[in-house]
């Protein structure tokens, strides 16, 4: 069953970065029904509209709103809602919010592995040379929302712009979304420390790219 295999991704990947240091706290994936949430989620959508993103990561920070939380205080979040027989996708909600007030773990590798002792939080260094930049992955399977170009069926949105949605060829995997972060923003893990990036057990068979949107800058995974 489709709603089984994408639990158990995100339960293996978890134990990964768990393994090699890089999460202080995670909240473990759980099977809601037909969704994939993780453990006392609190449903605080509405409250997070049309805020400042300082003020929206502190809100989610405070309510343990993630399924991870990383050394450098940066949340990940992995929401997956099924079809009723769960061998169906009918939406995903992927996203990685960076701390706006700590230096990014690639930025200072070698300085969050001497400061960290273990303890639940996090080495407080203050950035001087990157941003705080969420982004998040989204797919619905709903023709109502969609609109060519304009509002794919899945894309990904950088920062908080509320008409960035960049096209994404298909929905993706919980291990393609766990590699991209991981490739792009803890690369010192991967060079320095030996962790091995495995390619996606699985990928979703379908894509929901139009070919108007194949034409214009958008997101592949082969």
């Amino acid at each position: 069953m489709l709603i089984n295999k994408i639990l158990k991704e995100i339960e293996t990947f978890t134990q990964v970065i768990i393994d090699i240091g890089l999460s202080v706290e995670e909240r473990w994936p759980i099977r809601n029904g037909v969704k994939i949430i993780w453990q006392n989620m609190e449903d605080i959508s509405t409250a997070l509209k049309k805020i400042p993103y300082e003020e929206k990561y502190y809100k989610l920070y405070d309510k343990h709103n993630y399924n991870i939380k990383m050394l450098d205080g940066a949340l990940i979040q992995l929401l997956y809602e099924f079809n009723q027989k769960g061998n169906s996708l009918i939406s995903h909600r992927l996203a990685f919010f960076p701390s706006p007030s700590v230096k990014r773990y690639d930025s200072e590798p070698e300085e969050y592995e001497k400061n960290y002792f273990g303890s639940s939080e996090f080495h407080d260094l203050i950035e001087k040379n990157t941003t705080a930049f969420p982004i998040r992955f989204d797919y619905c399977k709903s023709s109502k929302l969609f609109k060519e170009i304009n509002h794919p069926y899945s894309h990904v949105h950088f920062g908080e712009y509320e008409y960035c949605r960049i096209p994404v060829a298909s929905p993706l995997t919980p291990n393609q979304f766990f590699s991209f972060i991981i490739r792009n923003f803890y690369n010192y893990a991967i060079r320095e420390k030996g962790l091995v990036l495995a390619n996606s057990r699985f990928q979703f068979d379908f894509q929901t790219i139009t070919d108007n949107e194949k034409k214009i800058l958008h997101f592949s995974y082969l």
